[in-house]
């Protein structure tokens, strides 16, 4: 009974472990998303010629991000501030709150009226977006390993201690 229990509590302390570097490795894939959509939002503002539902539509379609909900929430609802829209928005958990608002404002730029305003809010995002980039990367290359080693380690000290 005891190393069952010992057994248990290790493959716990590793699943942990294992848990905490994959929260690291989605959060790099979420931060890729977006900025892949931030890449395509320029592509398509600079071809000009859709409405912003559609373009925001377009440029998030298959990354798995709440901007996908949120543009066909805009586009569904039609003529909504930018403040309420949003607010509306259903952002990711992975993401903290200095990117949050940096998404939030480039987004809220783009309902700006002039094309050259759009480009500026998003050059501001992209800016901002390489400097989380990096950070992340960083992160997830010295800690992934790190979490996953903690996780071993920790569980064969349980495993130790109870029998």
């Amino acid at each position: 009974m005891q190393l069952i229990l010992a057994a248990l509590a290790a493959a716990a302390c590793i699943f942990l472990g294992m848990m905490a570097a994959n929260r690291l490795t989605a959060r790099e894939r979420l931060l890729s998303s977006w900025e892949e959509i931030l890449d395509r939002l320029e592509v398509k503002l600079n071809q000009g010629g859709d409405s912003l539902p559609r373009l925001l539509r377009e440029c998030a379609r298959g990354t798995g991000t709440c901007l996908e909900i949120a543009a066909e929430r805009l586009e569904q609802e039609g003529a909504v501030s930018a403040e309420e829209w949003l607010r509306q928005i259903p952002w990711e958990p992975l993401l903290t709150p200095p990117e949050k608002e940096t998404l939030a404002k480039c987004l809220e730029g783009l309902f700006a009226p002039f094309l050259e305003q759009q480009l500026q809010a998003l050059l501001f995002a992209r800016e901002q977006w390489n400097r989380f980039r990096r950070i992340s990367r960083e992160a997830q290359e010295n800690n992934v390993r790190l979490y996953v080693s903690l996780g071993w380690l920790a569980g064969a000290a349980v495993f130790i201690l109870i029998c």
